[in-house]
């Protein structure tokens, strides 16, 4: 007899499965800055250097091999909370220029201290 009663509880519990109503995930996309990495961070240093770091670049574009590009994108709720991006420019192996302003991205993704 608890069988038919079961069937509309397992119903409903498969419906709000499929929403998004009881949970929407933090998500964290890109490359991770920590201030540490911007101190070390200087015109000059080679590419590896660059890339021991700051890690490989999020997008490296193939027509401009000079050129790497480090974005970080954090959304909750489906909504961005912070989005960073700087580029890096090499001129004969070594570091040129940097466009934008590499900020530290937060180290927990629920807010508390940054580094």
């Amino acid at each position: 007899m608890q069988k038919p009663a079961l069937l509309p509880v397992i119903g409903l519990a498969a419906l709000l499965g499929g929403c998004h109503i009881l949970y929407r995930p933090t998500v964290q996309q890109g490359n991770v800055i920590t201030a540490s990495m911007i101190r070390h961070l200087h015109l000059g240093m080679t590419r590896d250097e660059v890339r021991y770091t700051l890690g490989p670049p999020a997008i490296r574009d193939p027509f401009h091999h000079n050129r790497w590009d480090y974005y970080y994108l954090l959304k909750r709720n489906y909504k961005p909370l912070i989005t960073e991006h700087f580029t890096l420019y090499f001129q004969g192996g070594k570091l040129a220029r940097i466009v934008g302003t590499p900020r530290p991205t937060p180290r927990n993704i629920y807010g508390k201290k940054r580094d």
